[in-house]
């Protein structure tokens, strides 16, 4: 690990308050400084709440650094994630959105968090959206975790497909800070948009007590026509803007308050084609959504009495509007607004480390399909966790979670896990654990009436939870001392998932209600390896093979790749590091309609140099897309597209 990663884990750790694990990570800073520091492990705190070596955590756990995002020129989350093990792509149907499915269950089955703070998910509550990807600016994060499997033993609902926890960067003892400028140009106009993007960040002391951290970005990218029929956009375009602080107040060794802001506003266009409100006549017209996000939160960060405990208060909102050239009538305006309380707290009492903790949310929704325009659920839970050291090298963890929603009722959410450390070079775990997803506002209040486009959908108050019982068993191999080999085998049975039943037909327009209908099984085996061909010379994959099952038809389902990979080629020569990346996406079935396999390509290299007083800049430089692949010339049933032939170039000082 660079001394750089070190720092950065020295920054987590005591951010936790974690002071031992702070103070190992700092003084191995110094020694690989130095030259001579022994590698510290990847650290996770979202598979169990407390710190865990990733490798050995009880889950199955991806970490992406913000070099691994550097190197593929993220513009979002979806962007920072798209090539890990398990993540595959789902289209929106709507000027080229895309969600993740990870597992093969749809993104609206991954909580994602920022810093263990949930956010409010559009996807399934706003028809065609993806706007749960930009909460929070690349140049803001620090690392993504990425668990895969049930979690709703800790987390709560959202979480069958598993969590993604993006951790921010932190202000250490000393000013630090980086400005970005980030540019694409389309090699293609006819595939590909031109975009930009600037950020700067800074973070230090204000005194002998207080921390902060400022962090801004914004950026641009045109919008795609389709070539075919240039009335329509085959990619939207977006501006986005945001900014954000963070407040640090060490109240006494070990104790810290923290309060932060993060704001964001977000443009997206595209050309569509509609009917004028006033002329019922057929016209092109610009379709703009404007979305808002904005979360602030206070927490605790302390031990009392032996127990390490957090306590925090949080409030996330997201707001859309929805405007349209030419006469035709927009969508409704919808707002979305979470706040929460919880806490937990930690404690090792021998060979046990106990968590107990819970969470008090008010779930609220703004619609004008709703009874009186609005309607709000109340989320209570408790939950308890047992991180067990059976032996040295064997580690049991069992959990339970005991949600109540205010409309559907309760649920209990159990999970048990076994990490048995083989060897230092073999670590076999394994586990069984159940979730759940609570139905939309949308979908449970017996009022709502969705009516924009040609069909109608109604809710229903007796719908239920959409449910899941996961297991997976998997192996991490430190084959040779240059090669790593790792598997994972899951099987996943889904049942009550939410989906929508005809009632009647009145002319053209179809009038649905949401209800449970279906049961699915999905099992599949990850595989992956590393290869330290020569010490310049490193080569990486990492595959997913998925079988599913709807049980109520017998066929496959839908928008699921049988087989998707990854593969990297890492070369590091004179200072600089070059990377040759492919995503390998296998046929699947949409709609009903065959997709054919297709691969993307993507080259770029990156230095760094020292500029002195501490200051460096860092640039990097590449293609994507080298194939120019347009997903509309493979199979005209592909629901998304994807960016053309571009060539971006990154650039940063840090100080």
């Amino acid at each position: 690990m660079p001394s750089s990663s070190l720092t950065r884990a020295a920054a987590l750790a005591a951010t936790l308050g974690l002071p031992a694990l702070a103070a190992q990570a700092q003084d191995a800073t110094v020694l690989a400084q130095a030259g001579s520091a022994k590698l510290l492990p990847a650290v996770t705190v979202t598979a169990t709440m407390t710190e865990q070596d990733a490798r050995t955590a009880p889950a199955s756990v991806t970490v992406i650094t913000a070099d691994d995002m550097a190197a593929r020129n993220a513009a979002d989350l979806l962007d920072a994630v798209r090539e890990a093990p398990g993540v595959t792509l789902t289209g929106r149907q709507v000027g080229g959105r895309k969600t993740l499915a990870l597992r093969g269950l749809e993104g609206k089955h991954t909580l994602t968090l920022i810093d263990g703070r949930r956010i409010s998910a559009s996807d399934d509550v706003i028809g065609h959206s993806d706007y749960q990807y930009g909460w929070l600016p690349i140049s803001a994060i620090e690392r993504i975790e990425i668990i895969r499997g049930p979690m709703s033993a800790l987390y709560g609902s959202e979480a069958l497909g598993g969590v993604m926890n993006i951790i921010p960067k932190r202000a250490s003892d000393r000013w630090t800070g980086s400005v970005g400028l980030g540019g694409e140009m389309a090699l293609n106009a006819d595939t590909a948009a031109n975009a930009s993007r600037a950020s700067a960040y800074a973070a230090g002391p204000l005194g002998e007590h207080l921390r902060l951290s400022l962090q801004a970005e914004g950026g641009y990218r045109g919008t795609v026509a389709n070539p075919d029929d240039k009335r329509y956009s085959e990619l939207e375009g977006s501006r986005p803007r945001s900014a954000g602080a963070t407040l640090q107040w060490q109240l006494a060794p070990g104790q810290q308050l923290e309060a932060g802001l993060t704001q964001g506003q977000e443009e997206r266009l595209y050309d569509d084609v509609g009917t004028n409100a006033s002329t019922k006549a057929q016209t092109r017209y610009v379709n703009r959504y404007d979305i808002d996000r904005q979360q602030v939160h206070l927490g605790y960060q302390g031990e009392l009495g032996g127990w390490r405990t957090q306590l925090r208060g949080y409030r996330s909102e997201m707001n859309i509007r929805n405007s349209r050239s030419n006469g035709v009538a927009p969508t409704r305006a919808q707002d979305m607004t979470d706040s929460v309380l919880d806490g937990h707290t930690s404690r090792r009492l021998g060979a046990h480390q106990l968590t107990f903790g819970g969470e008090w949310r008010k779930e609220e929704l703004i619609n004008a399909g709703l009874k009186n325009g609005r309607d709000d659920v109340l989320h209570q839970a408790l939950f308890a966790q047992d991180e067990w050291t059976l032996t040295p090298s064997l580690l049991a963890t069992f959990g339970l979670r005991a949600d109540h929603h205010g409309l559907f009722g309760s649920e209990l959410s159990p999970r048990a896990y076994l990490v048995w450390e083989a060897s230092p070079q073999l670590v076999v775990k394994g586990g069984w654990g159940h979730a759940f997803k609570a139905p939309t506002l949308k979908q449970i209040s017996p009022n709502y009436v969705g009516a924009e486009g040609p069909h109608s959908f109604l809710g229903n108050a007796d719908i239920k939870p959409e449910t899941s019982n996961s297991f997976e068993l998997g192996a991490d191999w430190q084959a040779a001392e240059k090669l790593a080999l790792r598997a994972t085998f899951f099987h996943t049975e889904v049942k009550d998932l939410i989906t929508y039943k005809l009632l009647q037909q009145i002319g053209t327009r179809r009038i649905y209600q949401y209800d449970n209908v279906d049961a699915a099984r999905i099992q599949g085996l990850e595989l992956g390896g590393s290869w330290d061909m020569t010490q310049a010379l490193q080569w990486s994959v990492d595959a997913t093979l998925l079988r599913t099952r709807d049980k109520s038809t017998g066929r496959a389902l839908q928008d699921r790749p049988n087989t998707s990979f990854t593969t990297r080629l890492d070369w590091k020569a004179g200072g600089w590091n070059t990377q040759l990346a492919a995503e390998y996406t296998g046929s699947q079935t949409s709609a009903n309609l065959p997709l054919p396999a297709y691969t993307l390509w993507h080259l770029s290299t990156g230095h760094a140099w020292q500029l002195g007083n501490g200051r460096s800049l860092h640039l990097r430089t590449g293609v994507q897309n080298l194939g120019n692949v347009r997903l509309a010339n493979e199979s005209p049933n592909f629901g998304y597209a994807e960016q053309g032939r571009r060539l971006f170039v990154n650039a940063r000082v840090d100080f």
